[in-house]
This record gives C-alpha cells, structure tokens and sequence, in this order.
C-alpha cells in the first residue's frame, strides 16, 4: 500500500479512536481493509488537518446496488467525523461536497448511510440526504428447531474455500422492486474478512443468514446481520434464527432494518431500552437516479458498518 495511504489511514485511525472509541479502531488495520481492500474500488475520502492533526474525515466506499435494470455502482456513507473544538468550521459541508463530486465523476450513482438522532437534522438540511425514518429493531426468540440449518464459523480457510462458493452460489438472483444491496460470492468475501468481527453463516435450503454475538441489556443475543434467500419465493426466517440462537448460545436474536423478501417478526423493544436509532439516509450521485423517488427494497446490518 502506498505510504500516504498508511499514512492517511493512521490519522484517520488516530480522530476516529478519539471521537468514536471502538476496539476497531485500535489500529489502521480496520480502515486498509474497509478503503483500500474493497473488491470494487479504493474508497473515496478526505481528510483536513491542522497543525499536523487530523480534525475532520469523511469517507464513501464502494458498494453495488442492483435494481429492476441491473447493477449499478453505488456507495456507502461513513466515517463523518469532526474533532471536538472543531465542529463549526464548516469541515463536514466542505469535504462533502468535493466527495460527492467525485463520486459522481466517477459513475457512482447513489447512496446509502446512518447516522444519529443528533446528526440527521443537518444531514437532510445541509447535506442533501432525505431519510426515509429510523430502521426497525425487533427482538426475535427463538420460535423453531432450527432443524435443516448448517451453521459455518467464518474464517480465512472457509472464506477461499469452495465451499464458501456453494453456499453463496445465488444469493444475488432474486427479484427486486427497488434497489438492494448485491451480495455476490466475491463481495461477500471481503465483507466477511472484517477484521473486527467474527461472523457466522447460517444455511438453509432457501435462506443464507449472517450473524455476530453481542451483550445487550446484560445479556448475549444473536445479532441477524444479513438474511439473503436463494429463489424467488418469500420465506420465513425462524429456522435460521433458531440455529443462530442455538450456536451462540443466546436466548434471543437481535434483527434491526428490514427485508423486503424475509418478514422477520418479534417484539419491539421500549424505546427506553434501544440504543439511538439510526435513521437510515439516502442520496442520489447522478442525475440518472431521481432523489424523489430512491428508495431500497432492503437496508440491514451487513449492509453498513455496524459490525
């Protein structure tokens, strides 16, 4: 990797660890696989220091959304951060602009991204982003046997194996009516070499789910990152929700977002209780998709970087 690249990825590292703590952060090894190993492209970026810091980043990285008349490229919007002290110097507006720019140039199409009860206000107002709402969290117990299902620890060996091909194999092929992530074999690949997770696929006969643990309220829960269904058919989700429960030992799943081919019910937690929602948020990069009318058939965990 060239050295402004390292260079770059360890002050990016340096603001984020300070501004967003997270044991991902912990070193530049999460940001050279999320900008600089992605299958479909180096991300697009910017940072502003000064006085040798870094005090404000923001990032777009390359993802594909498929549509009724195919595949486009698309992004992911992340990493928007500025440096406590720094906040009103119009950073964030600056660079955002000079990204967008870019990315269209470049062919990108549109976006996807989160962001924060605190954030979204100046998001749609200054930044050109409409939000269709916070996404769903819902909390699933297990209500199956989960008999049929396969559950397979993700790993190096498994994810260059052929193995990992069968059981990918057209995951991408089922109808849509808006846009939608496409999990193709290779992208998934890299999705799941994430440094700072451990991942595991679930498979059933018409249905492959991605999960991850996590402690909430005290207590593990399953985390339903992805559910991707081979066919056309709708299906339900309680085999695969079984089987995670059952590998992580966690008496009940977390799912957050929605599907517009798997309906995932449970319960919805208090308000109270949830964590701040992230408002999914959304914004076209070229003429050719209308702001007005973009809207996603599926937004999940796997499909931004929460985990």
């Amino acid at each position: 990797m060239p050295t402004d690249r390292a260079r770059d990825n360890q002050r990016n590292t340096d603001l984020l660890r300070a501004e967003l703590p997270a044991a991902r952060y912990v070193d530049e090894r999460y940001l050279q696989w999320l900008y600089d190993d992605n299958p479909y492209g180096p991300a697009i970026q910017r940072g502003v220091d000064e006085d040798g810091v870094r005090v404000a980043h923001y990032a777009l990285i390359p993802q594909r959304y498929r549509g009724r008349d195919g595949v486009v490229p698309a992004a992911f919007s992340l990493h928007a951060v500025v440096r406590s002290g720094t906040q009103r110097k119009g950073y964030f507006q600056t660079i955002g602009a000079e990204i967008y720019d870019e990315a269209s140039a470049a062919g990108w199409l549109l976006s996807t991204g989160v962001c924060n009860d605190k954030s979204i206000g100046a998001v749609v107002k200054y930044m050109g982003w409409k939000t269709p709402g916070p996404l769903p969290v819902r909390l699933c117990v297990p209500m199956h046997t989960g008999r049929g299902v396969t559950s397979h620890r993700i790993d190096a060996a498994l994810l260059t194996s052929q193995r990992f091909a069968e059981l990918t194999a057209g995951l991408d092929d089922f109808p849509v009516e808006q846009w939608t992530n496409s999990y193709t074999t290779e992208y998934l690949r890299w999705r799941l070499a994430c440094p700072s997770t451990q991942f595991v696929l679930h498979a059933h006969d018409d249905l492959v789910a991605i999960t991850t643990t996590d402690t909430r309220f005290g207590v593990r829960a399953a985390v339903v990152l992805k559910l991707l269904v081979r066919g056309d058919a709708p299906v339900r989700p309680e085999p695969v929700i079984a089987a995670a429960c059952r590998f992580h030992r966690a008496p009940y799943a977390v799912y957050a977002g929605f599907n517009a081919r798997v309906k995932v019910r449970g319960i919805r937690p208090p308000r109270a209780l949830q964590p701040s929602p992230l408002h999914l948020i959304l914004r076209s990069l070229s003429p050719a998709v209308d702001q007005d009318a973009l809207s996603v058939d599926t937004f999940e965990f796997l499909d931004m970087d929460a985990y």
